[in-house]
């Protein structure tokens, strides 16, 4: 039989009771991957048996190992794909990202719409319903005001959204608050360290493969910058694995939303604790997320060739960057003033404000670990900052203290 197309293919995944449980059922969601499947990180090795033999050349079987092994796939960050300006739920793809991250959930049930108040505190027709910590929007691009952007929570109660992050002006009657997901990291120590684990079936037009205790070990993101597209790749390793005849093509529902690129976004940085509108011009940004993930080794595994039994949340290293022009001549230039200063920042990152593919990130807590100098990019004068994020200084609920988060409206 000869090879069939490699651009056929498909993804699909079920969130596990238990760790590499051997269930057959992949009925969730098949995940809208970017590319072909890749099979190629699959493992079942073999080890030489290293016995003493007789003649020059002789030799014996090998010894077959364990399995284990890797995929790898990338994802557009598509934003929420339906309207979030009335009742929200969590897509298929929000909530697989929080079985990556931690946690996803939506910021409000609803979204609502703003009645006046301030800049930092908007006024809604709603009494309450924005989880504290959690992301929306509000407005529309160009209206001077929330201009389509997001905004992080601080809390709301007594129809007042009192904000982390102000909004460019004072809403008027009638502005459109929009709810989102929020996808975050877990940081209470008492139940972060376990991570969601799931299944995935990997199908190809030829050979088609079942793989058991999958957990996600590496993000990577990308098209962050302006006239790129936003997207995350993720990277599971693999309990173990067997071969699977499953029907394809698959039947099981996907969602197809396409992105927006990244265009008209702000970028909102103020010192910990200062919610005033605050916005810097960006030329590059980049998220750097290292995700801390252990896989426990040991034995009463349930598959044949199973060595990985477990696995563990360890810290993750998560590292902002973005450039800027560089200022005329002067003694205090502002960004190297960031890296010898020892002023914590929050920073709020939107990458477009285009309602149902808009997409964001919140950072609570970060510290500068640059001087940044002078240099070229793109035959222009200009500086890079580094900032490291940690866990959030409002520690009272899981999404408060969360180093990250990411908002899809």
């Amino acid at each position: 039989m000869a090879g069939n197309p490699s651009v056929r293919g498909a993804i699909c995944y079920e969130l596990e009771s238990a760790f590499a449980e051997d269930v057959t059922t992949f009925a969730t969601l098949r995940l809208p991957v970017v590319g072909a499947v890749d099979t190629t990180g699959l493992k079942h090795d073999k080890q030489d048996a290293q016995r003493v033999v007789q003649r020059r050349n002789d030799g014996t079987q090998p010894i077959l190992m364990t399995q284990g092994g890797s995929v790898k796939m990338k994802f557009w960050l598509t934003g929420h794909g339906s309207a979030t300006s009335g009742a929200t739920s969590l897509s298929g793809m929000e909530t697989f990202l929080g079985y990556v991250f931690g946690a996803s959930a939506v910021s409000s049930s609803t979204g609502t719409t703003a009645t006046g108040g301030t800049a930092a505190a908007p006024t809604t027709a709603a009494a309450n319903g924005f989880t504290a910590g959690s992301l929306g929007r509000l407005g529309t691009l160009g209206d001077g005001r929330g201009g389509g952007q997001f905004f992080a929570v601080s809390s709301h109660s007594a129809s007042t959204l009192n904000l982390l992050t102000a909004i460019g002006a004072s809403p008027t009657n009638g502005d459109v608050v929009y709810s989102a997901a929020t996808i975050s990291v877990k940081e209470d120590p008492t139940t972060a360290t376990t991570p969601s684990s799931i299944r995935l079936l990997l199908q190809t037009a030829n050979l088609e493969y079942e793989c058991h205790g999958c957990v996600a070990t590496n993000v990577t993101f990308g098209g962050l910058a302006a006239a790129q597209v936003p997207y995350v790749e993720v990277t599971f390793s693999i309990a173990w694995w067997r071969y699977s005849i499953a029907t394809f093509p698959s039947a099981v529902a996907t969602e197809t939303f396409q992105p927006a690129a990244t265009a008209t976004g702000i970028m909102f940085l103020n010192s910990v604790g200062t919610a005033t509108y605050a916005t810097r011009t960006v030329r590059d940004f980049s998220i750097d997320y290292k995700l801390g993930m252990e896989m426990l080794m040991g034995s009463g595994g349930i598959g044949t060739y199973q060595a990985i039994v477990g696995a563990a949340r360890t810290p993750d290293a998560i590292t902002v960057s973005w450039v800027e022009d560089a200022d005329a001549a002067t003694t205090t230039p502002v960004l190297p003033g960031y890296g010898t200063g020892t002023t914590a920042y929050h920073l709020l990152y939107t990458c477009n404000p285009t309602a149902q593919k808009a997409v964001g990130f919140y950072f609570p807590n970060l510290c500068v670990t640059n001087v940044a100098t002078q240099m070229s990019q793109n035959n222009v004068n200009r500086l890079k900052i580094t900032a490291q994020a940690y866990t959030g200084t409002t520690t009272t609920t899981d999404l408060t203290a969360s180093a990250f988060r990411m908002g899809w409206a």
